[in-house]
This record gives C-alpha cells, structure tokens and sequence, in this order.
C-alpha cells in the first residue's frame, strides 16, 4: 500500500456489483413517501465508483451526465471501457478524494454517490468527502450515502479487528493471501470457543459466511488499514458540516413501518421529536448491518394537492412476471401481504409490462383511494417488483446507449459469471439478469428465435473463448423454457431485449 492510498487495499481489485440505490431515479419513491420534492437531477457524481458498474449503467440508462474517480487504475480502466462502449462520455477519473477536488473543471453536481465509501476511509478522508460535498453539491441536490452501521456491526469488530491483525503481523505475501492465513487462524481459534467471542453468538455463523465469500469483496470490506461502522449520529455530523440534513432512507422497505416494527416501538418512536435520536433510536430497534440514506440540501416539503399530483405523474413498469410475486413478503417483525384489492389493482393495471402513471393506474383501480395505491406500489417496489419509469423521450434517448452497454456485458458473460445486471433505459438503471439469461439475451439480439437455438448459441459464445461448457442439456432446456415464458416479455419491455 502507498502513501496515496491511506490504508486502502490497492493489491486486488474489487468485485463487479450493482447498486441500484446509486440510481439518481430511484429517488423519487423515496421522496414521496417521505413528502419530499423529488430533485431534478441532470449531474451526477460516484465517489470510489469500484469496478464502475453501476456507474456505466446509470450514464448509459439516463439523461444525467455522470463523473467519477476511483483510486485503483485497473478500477477506473474497466470503469472507462465500459462508458466508451456504450458512448456515454462521462468524465472518470484516477485520482484520490483530495485530488480529485482539485479539478478546475467540476460542475455542480445535482446527485453524489458514495456506496459503502465512508465505512472504509480514515476521518481525514471522511472530512475531504464533506468538504467536497459541501463545495460542489448544487442547491436542492441529493447525496446517496451507504455505510456499515452500529450497533448492527458491534459483535463483528472485535473478530475483524482480530483478523486484520493476524493479516498484518503473521501473514505473509499478497493481500489474498493474507486473508487466506487470516480466515484460516480465525476458524481454529473459535474451534477453541474463546471467552471473548460467546457474548456474540451470530460471531460464528457470520464467520462462516465471510469463509464462502469473494476473497476480492473481503479484501476491500474487511481488510483496509481504516474500517469504521457508523452511527447514524456520525454520519449526521459529517453530513451536517457540509449543509445537509438528512432527507430519508434510500431503502424502500424501511419506509414500512409494519414490516419493522412492533406497534409499541412505533409508539416510542413518534414520541420522539428530534430526527436525528430518532433515527440512532431506530437503528437500535431494527439493528441494521447497512443504511442507505439521502441526504439533502435545501430539502423542499411537499403536501396536498402538490403531493397528490406528484404522485399521479410518476411511471412505473412491472418489472418481474407476475406468478413471481409471492403472496406475501416477511420484514424484520411483520409480514405483509402483496394480494390485496390495491396490490392486484396496480399488477392488473401493469400486466402487459408497459409504464404507466401511478395517475393512469389510479383511474383503473376500481374506485380505490389515491392513497391505498400509492402505498401498494411503494411495497411493490420496495420488493423489486415494480421499479420507477422515464418518461418516452428520455426512453429513446437512451436506447441505443444501453443497447451498446448490453452487447458489452453479454459478451463480457462469455468467459465470467461476476456482472449479474443489464442496463435499461425504460428505468434509468440496472435489471438483475444472470449470465445464463445474458447469453440467451445476446442469442436474440443475434437474431436467434427459439429456446433451443439460444441454448446452442450460448454455448458457443463460451466454448468459443475457450469456457467450459456452462450446463447439461436438460438444465439448459429448463433455463431457455423459464426464460421465454417469465422473463422475456418484462425484459422486452423494459428494453432489454430487442422486439
């Protein structure tokens, strides 16, 4: 590690995820519920983009005209190759925080990024991010903040703390395999049941799930030299330096109540009247390992009619076929059933997979309130099953960039399995599509027409760059047959597949 990384893991890159809260669309839900004017957003920014997956996508999928920097240069390589093949033409960067504000020529930014980004930098660093955010958010603009969280993480920081430390003073070669040398020493001395650890007992089984996990996501989550969960509180302080205050969650699902928390905890929590003890108070209620939050300045409320018309004017899109939408989904302390009148009204108003006003699918819901379907699509969607909508002229705009972007990652699914997202211009962002249904994405997009003839050109596409062969025959069959029948015609309308 030099000097210019801080402390941050520059010896393995990190994985290819998608976040699809780092989607400056995704924020009008969110707002809404929150009554919230949602922002305008035309420029965006990603701080420690990784890989720059969901960068690309959310450059190609949308109108906003993005920037960004990463530390590592393999990161911001892969990052750029990816924009220029879609011809997006963002602004990516190699550069630390501190430089990376040095530019002349930074805009102000309507959206800032930061996925999981302060949990693993030194308070220097922490402050540089504020003070960049302070200096170049414009008026009204949004930050999307992602950060491990306490008390969630308090029984993991003694065992990181541990591992990192046999890493650094016991093991030897590369970052991996340090890690390796780590998890190995780890396992043997909970195999002792060591005192320290029986206060904890989620240790050991959360200990087992770091064993099955990507070596390269344990590299950048775990084993940086600065690693520091959050309170709310302090992430209220940092943000609160640069002129924010924080607007709402950017997790839709924490916006319903009944799914989290008890009636009496309900109760406790409206009886607090500061947000801030608010939200510290929450977090020891529902203990959550990881916050997304938006933070705001210059937050604008909206109620009444305004609000109501907000409503009406947002598009939405089924996204999902619709017998994959269980009967009801379970939160942390409730469950909720997605088969009432309103759920069925707003999947019956849906159903073909084309956008759609909440407005239209009011007018057909049967004489339900504006407000029970409102709700029925914030639970839809907080479960992935509707997602938001652009309007047409910004659909088109943005087709063939995405289109570009797609023929990228199917070929790119060729020889790897690590990219499980397509980018879709009817949502502004990425569509979870694994690699099997990305080649038979590239085998339409070739003209294929049959399940067989996509299952032969997968194959091809792998066998053809050297892979080994990517499953039997009835596997393959039962995969193109699920395809065709459930995912193909929301993937068709969303934009993803041409037809």
């Amino acid at each position: 590690m030099s000097d210019r990384s801080a402390g941050y893991v520059t010896d393995t890159g990190y994985t290819f995820g998608y976040h699809a809260a780092l989607n400056p669309l995704a924020t009008r839900l969110a707002f809404l519920r929150a009554g919230l004017e949602p922002p305008r957003i035309v420029t965006a920014c990603e701080l420690g983009f990784g890989q720059g997956v969901s960068l690309a996508v959310h450059a190609a999928a949308s109108h906003a005209r993005w920037w960004g920097d990463d530390l590592l240069p393999e990161h911001v390589r892969f990052a750029q190759s990816l924009d220029a093949a879609a011809g997006s033409g963002s602004t990516l960067a190699e550069a630390t925080f501190e430089e990376f504000a040095q530019r002349g020529d930074l805009p102000q930014f309507d959206f800032i990024g930061l996925h999981g980004v302060l949990s693993w930098i030194s308070a220097e660093n922490r402050a540089r991010i504020a003070a960049f955010v302070r200096d170049h958010l414009a008026p009204g603009g949004v930050v999307y903040s992602g950060y491990n969280a306490l008390p969630g993480w308090a029984d993991m920081v003694p065992l990181r703390r541990l591992m990192t430390e046999h890493a650094a003073r016991a093991g030897n070669g590369s970052t991996v395999e340090r890690i390796e040398s780590a998890l190995e020493f780890t396992a043997r001395l909970l195999d002792t049941h060591p005192l320290a650890l029986r206060a904890g007992p989620r240790v050991v089984d959360r200990f087992e799930r770091l064993r099955r996990a990507d070596r390269r996501y344990l590299a950048h989550e775990y084993f940086n030299r600065d690693w520091h969960p959050l309170y709310f509180a302090d992430a209220a302080d940092l943000f609160e330096t640069a002129g924010l205050r924080h607007g709402c969650s950017a997790q839709l699902r924490d916006h319903l109540d009944a799914l989290n928390l008890t009636g009496e905890q309900r109760r406790m929590l409206a009886e607090i009247t500061d947000p801030r003890l608010r939200e510290t108070v929450r977090d020891f209620v529902t203990n959550p390992q990881f916050r997304r939050d938006y933070w705001v300045r210059d937050a604008r409320p909206i109620a009444g009619d305004a609000l109501r018309d907000a409503w009406r004017e947002t598009r939405v899109v089924l996204a999902v076929h619709r017998d994959d939408i269980p009967e009801k989904v379970s939160g942390m302390l409730g469950e909720q059933r997605l088969s009432e009148a309103p759920h069925r009204a707003v999947l019956d108003a849906l159903g073909d997979h084309r956008p759609r006003t909440i407005g239209e699918v009011h007018a057909s819901a049967g004489g339900l309130g504006l407000d029970a379907v409102t709700d029925a699509v914030v639970e839809l969607a907080a479960f992935d099953h509707l997602s938001i909508a652009q309007d047409d002229t910004a659909i088109e705009r943005c087709a063939s960039r995405t289109a570009r972007l797609n023929a990228t990652l199917v070929a790119h699914a060729a020889t790897s399995d690590d990219i499980g997202v397509l980018a879709s211009p009817v949502t502004g962002g990425g569509v979870a599509v694994d690699r099997l249904e990305q080649l038979f994405c590239g085998a339409i997009a070739a003209g294929q027409t049959t399940p067989e003839a996509w299952m032969a050109d997968a194959q091809a596409r792998v066998t053809s760059v050297g892979g080994a062969a990517i499953g039997d025959v009835a596997a393959l069959a039962r995969g193109a047959r699920r395809f065709a029948s459930h995912r193909l015609p929301a993937l068709r309308a969303l934009r993803i597949v041409p037809g």
